[in-house]
C-alpha cells in the first residue's frame, strides 16, 4: 500500500492537525499502516481518521473517540451541502453525534453525555478523571501542572514518556485513549496542555489542540465554579468554546465549537 493509492485530506481544527482518509473499509492492520505512512510523511499530523460518506461514520486509526477529528468530519460532510446539520457515528462511542456548520470555518458538535456527574468523574491520585466513551481525560490542577509545563519546554520527549508511564500505572483505563491535561493561565483564559496516548497505535502527542480535553476541562471547571460556558485556549493559540447542558447534577450534552481549515488535499 502506497501513499499515492490513498485519497486523503489534511485539516486543521485550530491545532491537532488531522488527516482524513476517504473511506473506512480497511482492516485494523491497514489502518495502523496508513497511520504510520501519513505521520512519516507529514510531521504536523497528530492523528488519522477514516471517513465514510456512504454511512456517515468516522473511525480513528486507534479506535478511539476524537472530538477534533469529529469536527473535521462535520466540515467535510457539510462543506458542499445545503444541509444545516449532519448526524454521524464515531469510533469509541455508541452515541451518534450531530454537527453544524456555523460559518465557512466554524464548526460545532453536539455531544450527548447523559450521565450524572458522580458517574462521570473519578479522582485518581492527583488527577480528576472524566470518563467519556472512547477516551478518558485526566485533569491536573494549575499548581501541580506547573512543573510538567516547565519541563515540556525543556525536554518534551522526556515529559511525554513520564506522563505515559503515569497513564499506565496510576490512571489506568479500558478506553482506547487517555489524555492528561495540564492547566495554566494565559491571556486571561484557562490554557490546556494536552498529552494524549492512543493505545492501539501507541502514539503519544503533546497535542496542539484537544476537543475532548477541552470538554473534560469544561466539566472540571464547572465543578469548581458552576460556570456552564467557557472558552479554552489551546497550545496552537486558537480557542475552543464549550457549553454544557446540566440539569440536576446530570450532564445532558455539550456543544463544542471551533474553527476547521483545509491544509492539504491528496490523491
Amino acid at each position: 500500500m502506497k501513499n499515492e493509492e490513498i485519497e486523503y485530506k489534511i485539516l486543521n481544527p485550530g491545532g491537532n492537525v488531522t488527516a482524513l482518509i476517504n473511506g473506512c473499509d480497511y482492516t485494523n492492520e491497514q489502518k495502523k499502516l496508513i497511520n504510520k505512512m501519513i505521520m512519516d510523511k507529514y510531521s504536523q499530523v497528530e492523528q488519522v481518521g477514516f471517513l465514510s460518506k456512504k454511512i456517515n461514520r468516522l473511525e480513528m486509526a486507534g479506535g478511539e473517540f476524537c472530538m477534533n477529528a469529529s469536527r473535521c468530519a462535520v466540515y467535510e460532510y457539510l462543506k458542499n451541502s445545503n444541509k444545516e446539520k449532519v448526524e454521524f457515528s464515531v469510533s469509541g462511542t455508541n452515541k451518534k453525534l450531530v454537527g453544524r456548520k456555523l460559518s465557512d470555518n466554524e464548526i460545532e458538535i453536539k455531544f450527548d453525555i447523559d450521565k450524572n456527574i458522580d458517574d462521570l468523574i473519578e479522582v485518581k491520585n492527583d488527577f480528576t478523571c472524566i470518563k467519556f466513551d472512547g477516551i478518558l481525560i485526566a485533569i491536573l490542577d494549575e499548581n501541580k501542572s506547573q512543573k510538567y509545563i516547565q519541563k515540556l519546554k525543556e525536554n518534551e520527549e522526556t515529559v511525554k514518556n513520564q506522563l505515559k508511564e503515569i497513564m499506565i500505572t496510576q490512571i489506568k483505563s479500558k478506553e482506547k485513549a487517555i489524555g492528561i491535561i495540564l492547566l495554566e493561565r494565559a491571556l486571561e483564559k484557562i490554557k490546556i496542555n494536552p498529552i494524549v496516548w492512543v493505545k492501539d497505535i501507541d502514539t503519544v502527542f503533546y497535542e496542539t489542540a484537544c476537543g475532548s480535553g477541552s470538554l473534560g476541562t469544561a466539566i472540571y471547571n464547572y465543578l469548581k465554579t458552576e460556570e456552564k460556558k467557557i472558552t479554552l485556549l489551546q497550545p496552537s493559540g486558537y480557542c475552543i468554546d464549550i457549553e454544557l447542558d446540566i440539569k440536576e447534577k446530570c450532564i445532558k450534552n455539550a456543544i463544542v465549537k471551533g474553527i476547521v481549515r483545509e491544509e492539504i488535499i491528496c490523491k
